[in-house]
């Protein structure tokens, strides 16, 4: 398998975000609704495997510091999901109301 360049790593980088951000929108717009919840739950959690197989794809030759510093912004990111998912589960009331600022968090 060839090598993945720096640029298509920042690329890849770039959908995993995109994905967890469409995550977090479903998360905003499901607020107050436990019927869909399950729905979201689902979304949320396929757009952090996504996001964890592109991250685990990035060769050491790709890494770069642009790929490095995006990859921190990308995990920070789905950290902040998957603290929204476990309340979600948990059936907190501040699941989806929290620090809705990291959505621009673009490196």
């Amino acid at each position: 398998m060839a090598e993945i360049s720096s640029g298509t790593a920042l690329r890849q980088l770039q959908q995993a975000h995109a994905a967890l951000k469409k995550a977090r929108q479903a998360l905003r717009m499901a607020r107050g609704d436990a019927e869909a919840a399950p729905g979201v739950m689902h979304v949320g959690w396929e757009s952090l495997v996504l996001c964890h197989r592109l991250l685990a794809a990035i060769p050491l030759s790709a890494a770069s510091e642009p790929v490095m510093t995006k990859q921190l912004s990308v995990q920070r990111y789905a950290t902040a999901l998957l603290v929204r998912l476990r309340r979600l589960a948990r059936n907190e009331p501040a699941a989806a109301d929290d620090d809705d600022s990291a959505d621009d968090d673009d490196f």
